[in-house]
């Protein structure tokens, strides 16, 4: 077994990890290490007995040199402010964000959202849309919608294409993998999740109380399944049980310094395949589709720019929970169903401080790839796929591959 650390500090790393997920299973009902790769088990049964083995695990890391020191301190940090958030000390939202996941929590700027609707208004003008941006969006919407009964069918289809696409593309995959089945679901307030059941195995479900279109289905599969969630959950168990991945990085956990990199990857899933790049060879998928699934990635960027804003708006305290949904519906044109289940999201206590790592691991991930060289994309996908990183040592690892300061969260080109 690969280790960073001197034994038995690995064993308490991941015990704190599950342990987190232990305790907040029993306060709210979540779960938030979606996996973990070793056969280690709970054993700290409250915050005191688990703040007690992080002063342990802190003072032995110490003097951990390098990537492996920066990685475990970094991640124990954000456990130590992950449990204040869980137990409700009264820590400011942007502490508890650079904290726990080392980004920042300040107001996406009208410059920046309005280059991003710019981006919107030019692909549904060259669709050959007419009207305002939001009349153009939702004559668009409109003409890709899916029927709810058969979304599931048609997120299907992406499912064996968007694999080949990346064991050709982007990594390689034990035979072994394979998502078991996809389901609808409703009365939740995410849009898709990707459940890991060991294996090299995992389901997918999709939320049909919203509304939803095929360009932006192919978005959300490609981020739930490949190559996203369901290739990262799989590559990593892999990976351990090669003795490539650390003890001390072998699980994922929500609010940690990893997040902007897991949400980031599949975000970024579709540009992987080539999926919207109109000089790319992608069997099976048209220019007419590429077209359409550019459209859908500026799309989610636009309204993701709200949904970021109004997350820091309320958390930070400048906004009811009736003016920062009325700002995502009529300043974004985002729908009411969107709305209201975005507000779900980050108002609640657990995934209020995990939110902003979609947009944050969406700009870092992607911007990454576009300044990697097309001939050193191997080793890019190594850095994001195969090396545990945060977000500060994975801009370090750009920054070192691209010969240059690497400027991580830019929205522009």
């Amino acid at each position: 077994m690969l280790r960073w650390t001197d034994s038995p500090i690995g064993e308490k790393i991941v015990d704190i990890v599950v342990s987190l997920n232990e305790q907040t299973e029993k306060l709210h009902g979540q779960e938030v290490a979606t996996a973990s790769y070793s056969d280690i088990k709970p054993t700290l049964k409250t915050f005191d007995e688990i703040g007690m083995v992080l002063d342990e695990v802190e003072k032995a890391i110490s003097s951990t040199e390098g990537h492996e020191g920066e990685y475990v301190r970094a991640m124990t940090n954000g456990f130590r402010y992950f449990a204040r958030s869980l137990q409700g000390d009264d820590v400011p939202y942007e502490q508890l964000i650079a904290s726990i996941q080392e980004l920042p929590s300040t107001l996406i700027t009208d410059n920046q959202m309005e280059h991003a609707g710019e981006l919107v208004e030019k692909g549904l003008t060259d669709l050959g849309y007419k009207g305002t941006l939001q009349e153009k969006a939702a004559a668009w919407r409109n003409d890709t919608m899916i029927e709810p009964e058969k979304v599931t069918s048609v997120a299907e289809n992406f499912r064996e294409l968007s694999k080949q696409g990346t064991l050709k593309r982007v990594i390689g995959l034990p035979e072994e993998d394979g998502i078991d089945w996809i389901k609808p679901i409703r009365g939740v307030f995410w849009s898709g999740y990707s459940k890991y059941t060991g294996n090299f195995r995992g389901n997918l479900t999709f939320n049909i109380d919203r509304p939803w279109t095929e360009p932006i289905l192919a978005q959300i599969m490609t981020h739930e399944g490949y190559p996203g969630h369901q290739a990262f959950y799989c590559r990593w168990d892999y990976l351990f049980q090669q003795g490539k991945l650390p003890l001390e990085a072998s699980y994922y956990i929500i609010n940690s310094p990893t997040n902007a990199l897991f949400e980031g990857g599949p975000e970024t899933a579709l540009t992987f395949l080539g999926w919207d790049a109109l000089e790319e060879d992608t069997p099976g998928v048209s220019e007419d589709q590429k077209q359409q699934y550019l459209l859908a990635r500026n799309y989610l960027d636009y309204q993701r720019m709200f949904t970021t804003n109004a997350c820091f708006m309320y958390n930070l305290g400048k906004t009811t929970k009736e003016e920062t949904i009325d700002y995502m519906i009529n300043r974004g044109g985002i729908t009411e169903i969107e709305a209201n289940n975005a507000f779900r999201f980050f108002s609640d206590p657990v995934q209020k401080t995990y939110f902003p790592s979609y947009y944050y691991g969406r700009w870092m991930v992607g911007n990454a790839y576009k300044e990697t060289p097309k001939e050193k994309r191997k080793e890019y996908f190594s850095i994001l796929y195969d090396t545990p990183h945060t977000t500060n040592t994975f801009i370090k690892a750009i920054s070192q591959l691209i010969g240059k300061e690497f400027d991580a969260f830019r929205t522009r080109n």
